[in-house]
């Protein structure tokens, strides 16, 4: 499931992260990545424990802790900290697939959801789309300022090289409630559904016995 949220970062946020990351100390991303993944990936990132880029990232983790649909798609147990990414000129990241298993400051969390964030607009830039391989086909993603993309940790997807400007985001990887997609699925498509009649002021008893399946499933599925 390829989730995309329009509206996660509004103008201020977006402005805060940009001024936030202006001193950044951009580094080769290779440093960061491992096996054939190290031969793809051809980006600058900033340090994660550099000062730029903890307060840039609690901008965005503030308003993803916020975000009714993030929740509703996540169901996030543990959130790694936010990675800010810069791809100019000539620069992308080949056919790849995320680490299953990442280090915390805590412990090791399971990769479950991947994250991205654009924080820069899709005008500011040519090429660098994000594109995802499935057995569905082939799936692009060309993100406005403020949007983000969540998708299964687990799909084989690349950035596309940038032709001019530069492509700015930010990634994160999620451990869920729920480690199984399609039971992810399930629960986000009843919350939806239940919402949109909430916004209609639908009939009282259909979206309470939606809500209460889309709870009962998550008291049965959830992993604590």
């Amino acid at each position: 499931m390829i989730v995309t949220l329009p509206d996660l970062l509004d103008q201020a946020t977006l402005q805060g992260v940009r001024s936030a990351l202006a001193p950044a100390p951009w580094q080769d991303g290779k440093d960061s990545a491992r096996g054939r993944a190290r031969e793809a990936k051809n980006n600058l990132v900033v340090p994660l424990e550099h000062a730029t880029s903890v307060a840039a990232g609690r901008l965005v983790l503030e308003r993803l802790s916020q975000h009714e649909g993030f929740k509703a798609a996540a169901l996030p147990k543990v959130i790694m900290p936010l990675k800010f990414c810069r791809y100019d000129s000539g620069m992308g990241y080949g056919d790849h697939l995320d680490l299953p298993l990442m280090g915390t400051a805590t412990g090791g969390i399971r990769t479950d959801i991947s994250v991205t964030v654009f924080v820069s607009d899709s005008a500011d830039y040519t090429g660098g789309d994000l594109v995802f391989e499935s057995e569905y086909g082939t799936q692009r993603v060309r993100g406005n300022a403020g949007q983000a993309v969540l998708y299964p940790a687990s799909t084989l997807h690349r950035v596309e090289p940038v032709s001019s400007g530069t492509r700015l985001v930010a990634i994160t990887w999620i451990q869920s409630l729920i480690r199984d997609p399609a039971r992810r699925k399930i629960i986000f498509d009843l919350a939806q559904v239940a919402t949109s009649l909430d916004a209609q002021a639908a009939d009282d008893t259909n979206t309470r016995v939606l809500r209460q399946t889309q709870f009962n499933l998550l008291r049965m599925w959830a992993e604590q």
